[in-house]
């Protein structure tokens, strides 16, 4: 099912906090989703909820009704089925709740760090576009008037300089919104995956959303009772990306057939070398599910921190680079004046 207008960060964080609400309250599932309904009946998910409604009454699933509105993004629809089946669905929407949250914060931050430079960006070229334009032919006229053609090297240097600039910053500029415009239409994330691949800091992010799914969805599961290898089978479902997808498969065949599951967690690198040492002591002393809910702590937070990380070097960076460049052509202008003043 192709899934359109899904619900943003806040609104999956909301929606998840009321499931879990009506859960605890003892509400009868079919009773609390059709006060959902109600509440969306003057917005454009009017009809996505009454079709949830509509399933949930029929089935008494919310994860078939999540599925049948088709606005939910798949980890949710995955991790309510986990929850239906370990009996934990509940938790499972508080920690939704929570995982959106953070993810809308995220989200923000993110928009912030692209929107921030790219109107650095833009600024840069129309001040460059006005030096070139208006100030330095100005500039060029009165040397020339002055002192013939011997300011003529600085000069061109500053215009060919500003010129290549501006075409530099038209460039990065239509990348980027192609970049938008393809990823909106990519419905396979091909493109999503190749940034993935290319770009260490996005890998590296990727790599931790990967590993706090896995340990908190695990970790839950094995709260529940449920073994180790049918555990990792519902899990397989969990993941977008291809890499964490094949890398479930291999985790889950190795341990049907026997593996040291602390082992093959370490030979996927799924988790960071420190990381799997505790889950060798955990599988050890027989508390799995408890370092799995530990890493999934952990892991939350480094994502946190490592999105900020990022968005605090972009920003002082451009803002340098930006300095840099029209400080530049300013002193390709100003050379051929303190010349033009000392002959005077």
């Amino acid at each position: 099912m192709t899934q359109k207008n899904i619900l943003s960060g806040e609104e999956l964080s909301i929606l998840c906090e009321q499931i879990a609400l009506i859960l605890r309250g003892g509400l009868p599932m079919h009773d609390g989703v059709e006060a959902l309904s109600e509440g969306y009946k003057s917005t454009r998910y009017a009809e996505p909820f009454a079709k949830m409604n509509e399933a949930v009454l029929m089935s008494g699933s919310l994860y078939e009704g999540l599925k049948a509105a088709g606005i939910f993004p798949k980890y949710m629809l995955e991790m309510t089925l986990i929850g239906e089946k370990t009996g934990e669905l509940d938790n499972v929407m508080e920690g939704l709740s929570k995982y959106y949250a953070n993810e809308a914060r995220n989200q923000r931050s993110i928009r912030s760090a692209i929107f921030y430079p790219l109107l650095l960006i833009v600024m840069m070229a129309a001040l460059i576009g006005v030096l070139i334009a208006q100030v330095l032919p100005i500039f060029d006229d009165v040397f020339a008037s002055f002192s013939g053609s011997s300011s003529a090297g600085w000069m061109n240097l500053a215009m060919n300089a500003g010129k290549v600039v501006l075409i530099i910053a038209g460039v990065v500029l239509f990348l980027f919104l192609a970049m938008l415009v393809v990823l909106k239409l990519d419905r396979s994330q091909t493109v999503k995956q190749w940034l993935i691949k290319i770009f260490p800091p996005i890998r590296k992010l990727n790599q931790k959303l990967n590993a706090t799914r896995f340990a908190s969805s695990l970790g839950m599961m094995m709260r529940s009772g449920y073994p180790l290898d049918q555990s990792l089978e519902m899990m397989k479902g969990l993941f977008d990306d291809k890499e964490m997808q094949d890398k479930m498969s291999k985790c889950y065949d190795a341990v049907s057939e026997g593996a040291d599951f602390a082992e093959t967690v370490e030979k996927l690198a799924i988790f960071e070398p420190l990381h799997n040492r505790m889950i060798h002591m955990g599988s050890k002393a027989g508390q799995t599910d408890h370092v799995m809910g530990t890493l999934a702590d952990l892991y939350s937070e480094d994502l946190d921190n490592q999105i900020n990380r990022l968005v605090s070097i972009i920003e002082p960076t451009l803002v340098a680079l930006m300095s840099l460049i029209i400080g530049a052509i300013l002193l390709a202008v100003m050379l051929p004046l303190l010349s033009v003043m000392g002959s005077i």
